[in-house]
């Protein structure tokens, strides 16, 4: 005869295995709450670029930086603002136009520095127009001094000394301290006491509102008048593993 006795245990036993579950759940059993998602590493800081200008005497034109290769219009006043690459962008879209901040004044003699060796650089210290002129933004109007500023993009936070006395700019001295991104600095050859100093300046905030001026160069990529050395502008390009770029 049929047994219901029997069909009544296996409904018995689940209720028994639901029932544990929920006291052991209750006692904090059974693997208790999800481990929660690992906080991502913050990605470093860096101070962003940008080239606020106005060329004097006015003229509507484009400008351009070399390496890396961007460019701007620039409007009815003279006046343009040239986005700098991020990091990001200069670690990988704009690698090969990064140099070793131990080449920044090309060939030199008397060396003392504490550069690091595997730092990469990247300096922007002129424009170019679309009728290929060189301008500069001048530090002063000293007749004495070429002076400039130049904008040099870091990989990382760093700090280092420079002493030497390098082909076409004589006696350099140079603090430089860098954040990791573009930094500014004025550069002035001294023609007359046959000395050149690199020094950090103001960096503009990306909403900054007052333009730097620009003007033809009269040093460029050779000897000038004012007895300038060759590439005065970039002086690594003196160096042989950069005269082809």
């Amino acid at each position: 005869m049929f047994n219901q006795t029997n069909l009544k245990r296996p409904a018995a036993s689940f209720a028994a295995v639901i029932g544990l579950s929920l006291l052991l759940s209750a006692c904090g059993g059974g693997g208790g709450a999800p481990e929660p998602d690992p906080i991502p590493d913050p990605q470093p800081t860096e101070q962003l670029g940008l080239i606020k200008g106005q060329i004097a005497p006015k003229i509507t034109t484009k400008v351009r930086a070399e390496e890396p290769p961007i460019s701007t219009t620039v409007d009815a006043e003279g006046k343009f603002d040239l986005p700098l690459p991020n990091a990001q962008a200069m670690a990988t879209t704009y690698q090969d136009n990064l140099i070793k901040a131990t080449d920044l004044f090309g060939p030199c003699e008397m060396v003392v520095t504490d550069a690091p060796a595997s730092l990469e650089v990247r300096p922007i210290n002129k424009l170019r127009l679309d009728n290929e002129a060189i301008i500069i933004s001048p530090v002063n109007q000293n007749p004495d001094i070429y002076s400039y500023k130049s904008w040099v993009f870091s990989e990382q936070d760093a700090s280092f000394t420079f002493k030497g006395n390098c082909f076409g700019l004589d006696d350099v001295t140079a603090n430089v301290v860098l954040k990791r991104g573009w930094n500014v600095f004025d550069a002035q050859v001294n023609t007359k006491t046959k000395k050149t100093t690199y020094a950090p300046a103001t960096t503009p905030k990306p909403l900054a509102t007052d333009y730097t001026s620009w003007i033809k160069s009269s040093g460029g990529t050779s000897t000038s008048a004012q007895s300038l050395g060759a590439n005065i502008l970039e002086p690594w390009k003196n160096l042989p593993q950069y005269r082809n770029r």
